[in-house]
């Protein structure tokens, strides 16, 4: 096989400031794993904030002018669809791996698009339907401006719902200034009174609203869920007191499989450094980009022929059985319910799993409609901001 030309879509991220890196990573060590002989010539292209025609200049600029055999990008799943144009017109696959802020609709399908995401919106709908099931009561929602345009809060709801929430409180903070404060958030959660809350901030909002929180006594006895990346690698705060803040992921750096165990140590050991969400779905892209040119064997490689063996193409990983086809999306691992402690040893806040739920099928249009129609213009890839 002649050697393979990969392009390369990066956004900015306040929230994973090494995301280039840490992607790269995970991707090469997979490679290095199941075809360390591979050659690849790679060209990398900054998207900003990952908005249409940023992610169009770069598509079309890796496509016509460095004549790239495959494209693998961090970008929105709105967005990317939105350019299925370019690249079904010049037979080019596509890879996106993204967070998952958006629910992907029924027309997000395309020969040429391949989608691998940490699909938060089906953690979303697990940690509702989780939270009401446990707690009781009314859930409240905080969240700011960026979050509210993507389908998470109403994932949230409608897994409350499932789970008999009578109604729902939303508070939406929304100023754009970089130093602003949640406390009015904080406040209105102690107005309400809820059986417990959800809150979806990230990086420095997240940990000023968690610093909050702790020192406000009333707020003591309401359980709170937050997205992920409150606890993970967007909060600034790492100390004991956001200990037992639940958050659901489908997948968790302390996920206890063989596959989890054995990407974690091999990363550990390559790099030093711990692996994060995107180094998971690079080192998924790499196993499963690798089984599908293996399948290809002595074919002649096109664009045509790479995307036929991506299609039907899957890996095992980190989450299990992963396959990146859109005819039609397989969202189908598990979520992991988690709740944070502090590792006394480490000196960092770690999230344990402490229970998983199957989530919300991909194919179950009648529950998800909802959130489709909830879908604002907001183009940025979530946590990229």
């Amino acid at each position: 096989m002649r050697k393979l030309r990969v392009g390369f879509l990066y956004p900015y991220s306040g929230v994973f400031p090494k995301l280039k890196k840490d992607f790269r990573s995970g991707f090469d060590l997979a490679l290095k794993r199941e075809m360390p002989s591979l050659e690849i010539e790679s060209v990398a292209e900054f998207i900003n904030l990952g908005d249409y025609k940023l992610v169009e200049q770069a598509l079309n600029k890796l496509i016509t002018f460095d004549d790239c055999d495959l494209i693998i990008g961090i970008v929105g799943t709105k967005v990317i669809y939105n350019a299925h144009e370019i690249y079904e017109k010049y037979k080019v696959p596509v890879i996106v791996n993204n967070l998952g802020g958006y629910v992907p609709t029924h027309s997000f399908r395309s020969d040429y698009l391949f989608y691998n995401s940490l699909d938060l919106w089906k953690s979303e709908w697990a940690m509702g339907k989780w939270s009401q099931h446990k707690f009781g009561g009314f859930p409240a929602i905080s969240l700011a401006l960026y979050e509210s345009g993507y389908n998470l809060h109403e994932c949230f709801r409608l897994g409350a719902s499932i789970s008999g929430a009578p109604f729902i409180k939303m508070d939406i903070s929304k100023s754009t200034n970089p130093d602003a404060d949640t406390f009015p958030l904080v406040n209105a959660l102690m107005n309400h009174a809820p059986g417990h809350a959800h809150v979806l901030l990230s990086g420095r909002e997240g940990a000023q609203y968690l610093d909050y929180y702790k020192k406000t006594s009333l707020l003591n006895g309401i359980p709170v869920s937050v997205n992920p990346f409150m606890i993970d690698d967007g909060l600034e705060i790492k100390d004991k007191a956001v200990e037992n803040v639940y958050s659901a992921c489908t997948w968790s750096y302390l996920l206890e499989n063989e596959g989890n165990r054995s990407f974690v140590d091999s990363y550990e050991a390559e790099y030093g450094k711990s692996p994060n969400a995107y180094s998971m779905l690079a080192f998924e892209t790499g196993l499963t980009l690798c089984n599908a040119l293996k399948a290809l064997g002595d074919d002649r490689l096109s664009g045509e022929t790479l995307a036929k063996q991506l299609a039907l193409a899957s890996s095992e990983g980190p989450r299990g059985k992963i396959k990146i086809t859109t005819m039609p999306v397989a969202a189908e691992h598990p979520v992991y319910i988690r709740k944070s402690f502090y590792d006394h040893k480490e000196g960092v806040i770690k999230n344990e799993v402490i229970d998983s739920d199957p989530g919300i099928s991909w194919q179950e249009p009648d529950i998800l409609n909802t959130a489709y129609l909830q879908t604002s213009g907001w183009e940025n890839p979530y946590l990229c901001v």
